[in-house]
């Protein structure tokens, strides 16, 4: 058992090698906590952020950085180096908010008043270079998450004309992350929205509304369609979603204190892990799909080995 302060756990995530865990923290104070696990006291390196937290808890690829999202920046922490380092992706004004691949490959980035624009960027060794922009002027666009690879995102739209449009209905849109170019709609059949994950393949992407999992396929081009929903087994909500990286599983954190794992393609229980937590906030598999992590909101965070 990890303890991460006295502090809701807002996300997870494990290094590539499997040898270290972060996890992004609430409390008087935003802050991410680092764990290497094979240390023989484990105790947490505290690293503080500069803003709000807004997802994207990741490490590189080679292990040595570890990264996530700011409401202006991306902030990176070298852990060879011990420094911090932030990567702002403004235009006129602040950005309010910012998603990433994954991989770290690429990155779209929200601008309000005045720029109004969704814009994308990719790496080039140590530069971040815009490759496109779309007007946001007359579209609400929320919950915007891309694939592992970086090939694609999702996100959540409504137009933003005329006096009710918050009253209007939102749908689903999937769209090339290198020309920002729209592939497939589909609907979405909630007036709240909730995040949303794609599949390790990028052919499924997944969201949750209070007590039901929405699924939907996502082909090369066309529609997704309506989602098909799985309704929880009680009255609890569920709070976070993670993918084993072979795709096959679902795990889903329950404000019941349980990790449900779902079968990806019938979409059956096939586990559920019930770890006394209190309500369970956060989930991650690591790369390696030999472990699995879940953080609850009073600061515990419990890892165990995945039997797939």
């Amino acid at each position: 058992m990890l303890k991460a302060a006295e502090s809701e756990v807002l996300d997870l995530a494990f290094s590539p090698d499997g040898r270290a865990l972060a996890a992004a923290v609430t409390a008087d104070f935003d802050g991410v906590y680092l764990w290497n696990l094979e240390a023989a006291a484990t105790v947490p390196v505290r690293l503080e952020t500069e803003g709000e937290y807004r997802g994207g808890l990741g490490f590189s690829t080679d292990n040595r950085w570890l990264g996530w999202l700011e409401p202006a920046a991306r902030r990176v922490y070298d852990r060879d180096e011990r420094a911090m380092s932030n990567t702002s992706f403004e235009v006129m004004k602040n950005t309010h908010g910012v998603a990433q691949s994954a991989d770290g490959s690429r990155v779209i980035s929200q601008h309000g008043l005045p720029d109004y624009c969704l814009n994308g960027w990719r790496s080039i060794g140590d530069e971040w270079i815009r490759s496109w922009s779309i007007s946001t002027a007359e579209l609400a666009v929320e919950s915007v998450t891309l694939s592992e690879d970086g090939r694609q995102f999702a996100m959540l739209t409504r137009p933003a004309v005329g006096e009710k449009w918050q009253q209007g209905p939102r749908r689903v849109e999937v769209r090339d992350a290198a020309t920002g170019v729209i592939r497939g709609v589909g609907d979405y059949p909630y007036n709240y929205a909730e995040p949303l994950l794609f599949s390790p393949d990028g052919r499924q992407l997944v969201g949750f509304n209070d007590m039901t999992l929405l699924v939907w396929p996502v082909p090369d081009v066309g529609s997704l369609g309506a989602p098909r929903r799985i309704t929880n087994d009680n009255r609890k909500q569920f709070t976070a979603l993670a993918y084993h990286p072979s795709g096959s599983r679902l795990y889903a954190t329950s404000n019941d204190t349980t990790v449900h794992v779902f079968d990806t393609e019938s979409w059956n229980w096939v586990g559920r892990f019930t770890w006394q937590l209190g309500r369970l906030k956060a989930v991650a598999v690591s790369p390696d799909g030999m472990l699995a992590a879940a953080g609850g909101d009073k600061g515990d965070i419990v890892i165990w080995d995945v039997d797939e």
